[in-house]
């Protein structure tokens, strides 16, 4: 079971503040001006957090690309040397 990382909590409070000022907004609340101030702050920190966890994703699945690449290399190497001693009989 993955652990819940405080992104991942703070991602969703944020969602969750969204949500909470849209109702607000519903009941008449707030000015229109800042709540579409507070509305930009909140959904701009959680596109942040989505593209953070992206762009670690994606560096895990290069250094993956690499590994397997390395390991190709060494498999094909291998083969080339099995060639040669087959040929040398």
């Amino acid at each position: 079971m993955t652990r819940l990382k405080l992104e991942d909590v703070t991602f969703w409070f944020l969602i969750f503040l969204v949500i909470s000022l849209i109702f607000w907004m519903l009941s008449g609340s707030p000015t229109d001006t800042s709540a579409i101030i507070a509305l930009a702050a909140f959904v701009s920190a959680s596109e942040i957090l989505i593209w953070k966890s992206l762009f670690n994703m994606d560096k895990r699945t290069a250094i993956s690309f690499e590994k397997i690449k390395f390991s190709i290399e060494r498999l094909d190497n291998h083969l080339e040397e099995i060639k040669t001693n087959r040929k040398s009989r």
